[in-house]
């Protein structure tokens, strides 16, 4: 994975709605490096770029790929196949599962319109990757890290600081933890144990501008990649003027 890609998360979703084509369009033409999608199923079995368990206060996965056009009038709901077709060949993927039980069925898809190269598939969940990654090897899996919880619930806490266990146990290629917890030796451990490390999801210009200086971290997860890719090139830029002074 080369230094600092810039992953658009749900697409450019500061200027459009999230996990729509208008936001992966504008992802694309901003110039990111990859696009964030999540991906939930119908209850009729085709794959959605959602992010939410239900909408409309039902759940995803009770309706039906038409219900669910049905209830979102104001915007249009991506199929993944729609997404697959569109992205070929314009821009590499994050494939988010939002669930299980569906993980092999979603990868299978997704190597028919792209190659192992042009995709990753990531999730919370231990299960989807570890199956993903005893079927197709050769696919990149990533172990995203900072899952919403009880604060009391020091134990899965420290398996998010400290999860190299869960990392060979599943066969993760990459981390991806939330920006706070990169901390108490945490990129230090991944380097040891040579995980490339992408940070999610970061916005603020202090935080882009430190995180794309450290050495460390391999990419960023955000909803404004314009201006992560101008700090980029501006800190590359600088690099570059650097090592001209010193040499």
């Amino acid at each position: 994975m080369e230094n600092k890609i810039i992953v658009a998360h749900r697409g450019a979703s500061r200027y459009s709605r999230g996990n729509t084509m208008e936001a992966y369009l504008r992802a694309i033409e901003l110039g990111a490096d990859m696009l964030e999608l999540d991906i939930r199923r119908t209850k009729d079995g085709r794959f959605i770029a959602y992010h939410d368990e239900d909408i409309s206060g039902k759940r995803v996965d009770s309706l039906t790929l038409d219900e669910i056009r049905g209830l979102s009038r104001d915007f249009e709901i991506p199929t993944l196949e729609g997404v697959l077709a569109f992205a070929k060949k314009r821009i590499r993927l994050d494939v988010e599962l939002k669930e299980e039980s569906y993980e092999e069925d979603v990868v299978a898809l997704v190597l028919k319109h792209m190659s192992v190269e042009e995709f990753i598939i990531t999730s919370f969940s231990d299960d989807p990757l570890r199956l993903v990654k005893a079927r197709y090897p050769d696919v990149t899996v990533g172990l995203i890290l900072g899952k919403e919880g009880p604060k009391s619930d020091v134990r899965r806490r420290l398996s998010e600081l400290f999860p190299m266990k869960r990392c060979r146990r599943i066969g993760a290629d990459v981390l991806i933890p939330h920006w706070k917890l990169i901390r108490l030796g945490f990129l230090k451990r991944a380097k040891k144990h040579h995980k490339p490390v992408i940070v999610w999801t970061v916005n603020e210009r202090a935080m882009l501008s430190r995180l794309l200086k450290n050495e460390a971290i391999d990419g960023i997860i955000t909803d404004v990649p314009d201006l992560a890719l101008t700090l980029r090139n501006e800190i590359q830029f600088g690099r570059r003027n650097e090592h001209g002074r010193r040499a």
